[in-house]
């Protein structure tokens, strides 16, 4: 029976987790659920943005075209967008505030928050198909279609808006 060195690297791996976390009374399980989470929110800032800088082509083609009406709403779009992004950058991930030290985060609140914040994807999938479609409806220069999609964007902002403001809930434990 040959046993692999792997094996034996992630046992030990394991074992040493399990008493840094023992010693450090859990405060290393939960900076690594800070970190990741703050890694996620980095990930989402970050397509938020792309899908902003998508959104002004579409902005300035408007514009071009000479559709001001649309163009406003267009502008709207952008700003909800910078607004959810700075939110996005700045949000809290698990460390008590300064002068707070006696309500502490602890594991199972960070766990829920980081769950919470895997279930944002979604909302953010549904904004780069909402862009997408807004793409093909201003390429193809069709208004109607285009006040349609913005709407339905707008809407989809919203939804995550919301999203950001219960995740803030649930980190509070509320």
């Amino acid at each position: 029976m040959d046993i692999k060195p792997d094996e034996k690297k992630s046992d030990k791996d394991g074992i040493l987790d399990k008493i840094q976390n023992f010693v450090t009374m859990g405060y290393g399980t939960k900076e690594d659920l800070r970190e990741f989470d703050k890694s996620l929110r980095e990930q989402y800032y970050s397509e938020l943005m792309a899908l902003r800088h998508r959104w002004e082509k579409v902005y300035l083609e408007v514009l071009e075209a000479g559709q001001s009406s649309i163009g406003r709403e267009c502008k709207k779009v952008i700003q909800m967008m910078d607004r959810l992004a700075a939110t996005i950058n700045r949000a809290d991930y698990g460390y008590a505030p300064l002068f707070d030290r006696v309500d502490k985060i602890q594991e199972e609140t960070l766990s829920r928050v980081l769950e919470y914040d895997k279930t944002l994807a979604g909302n953010l999938t549904q904004i780069g198909k909402e862009v997408e479609a807004t793409e093909t409806s201003s390429s193809e220069l069709n208004w109607p279609l285009l006040r349609t999609n913005i709407n339905s964007l707008k809407k989809s902002l919203a939804d995550f808006d919301e999203g950001l403001r219960n995740r803030k809930q649930t980190m509070s434990g509320i």
